[in-house]
């Protein structure tokens, strides 16, 4: 009941967030702000989440052959899209975006959950690695620009980043003691079924980082894969800031994205609606931005990062469904004949 109502809690203070968002501003001028946007820039935005979208199926694909060979990019990419489309219907970290690729990933590459389940380990572990090197020194880098009446905001932002140094942490200790997180879990779960397949996965587990880690020059270049993706966040954040004539140095875009993401993570709102845009704006209120200049901006970097890209994944899973359809009847056209 207790994590019941703490869910609750922070469902009312997401909800709080928006209401008040919507009550203190000056919406004609922010509409005045988003048709100022040229569409040259727009289509920038957009192409640029479409090549994010297309980097994270290759990365995908990197982690995937780590377990099985021939994978197919187009399969690691519907499977992102449907992980996408959950995502945008659950709040903060997402679980059930993750739950549904790992069933995606049993279905398409023909694995079982144990290897599903490595396959998204391995990803989530490299991407976190980079996302919270980078958040370090966004919030390093505030700490030394941010003026003293900001300061508790710092407070706020370095809770959640212990928080998930934690829970990097915790996957670290699943990735190199496999044997201690099993004789952990044995005391709870007791000696079962269940319990020998959690076993062997996390051995599986183990074995795979291990040798992943081995190969310096494929590990290298998966890490800075990683870091050029969420980097690759900054620069749609710089765009957007450029189409609407702000001027900001790159490493404050940098932090205010980082740091924005940081706090989206935390589970106020299905698709971390409130925080997100909450965060993103008190970001850029401390860089000097006005309010309503602050919520376009906010405004516009989440529905290109968000709103496209969960309608865009819908697209792409549409036409897979579309073809699965048409593949399913020319093959019973096929059997027809035969007959």
């Amino acid at each position: 009941m207790k994590e019941k109502h703490f869910k609750g809690f922070l469902y009312a203070l997401g909800a709080i967030a928006v209401v008040l968002i919507i009550i203190k501003t000056d919406w004609k001028e922010v509409a005045d702000h988003i048709r100022s946007l040229s569409p040259k820039t727009i289509a920038l935005l957009l192409l640029a989440q479409c090549i994010t979208k297309l980097l994270l199926a290759l990365q995908w694909r990197s982690m995937a052959l780590r377990v099985k060979q021939n994978v197919s990019f187009l399969d690691m990419l519907m499977m992102n899209a449907k992980g996408n489309v959950v995502d945008a219907i659950t709040p903060g970290v997402k679980a059930g975006g993750e739950l549904a690729r790992v069933y995606e990933l049993k279905k398409r590459l023909r694995i079982d959950f144990g290897k599903a389940i490595i396959i998204i380990g391995l990803q989530k572990t490299l991407s976190l690695l980079s996302f919270i090197f980078l958040t370090l020194l966004s919030l390093i880098w505030f700490s030394f620009t941010m003026s003293i009446k900001y300061r508790h905001y710092l407070y706020v932002f370095s809770l959640v980043l212990v928080m998930f140094v934690v829970f990097l942490g915790i996957i670290i200790l699943f990735s190199f003691k496999p044997a201690l997180v099993n004789k952990l879990l044995r005391k709870f779960l007791g000696k079962t079924r269940l319990m020998d397949k959690i076993d062997k996965t996390l051995i599986d587990y183990s074995s795979i980082i291990r040798d992943f880690l081995r190969d310096k020059r494929k590990f290298s270049f998966q890490m800075f894969l990683a870091l050029f993706i969420w980097i690759f966040y900054a620069f749609k954040l710089l765009l957007v800031l450029r189409g609407l004539a702000i001027k900001m140095d790159y490493i404050s875009i940098g932090a205010i994205t980082f740091l924005t993401y940081i706090m989206g993570m935390v589970p106020m709102l299905p698709g971390s609606v409130g925080s997100f845009e909450g965060s993103m704006l008190i970001l850029l209120i401390i860089r000097g931005i006005s309010m309503e200049m602050g919520l376009t901006v906010a405004f516009i970097f989440r529905f290109v990062t968000f709103w496209f890209e969960f309608v865009i994944s819908g697209f792409i899973l549409m036409l897979d469904n579309v073809f699965a359809l048409a593949r399913d009847r020319k093959g019973d056209n096929n059997v027809e004949v035969r007959m």
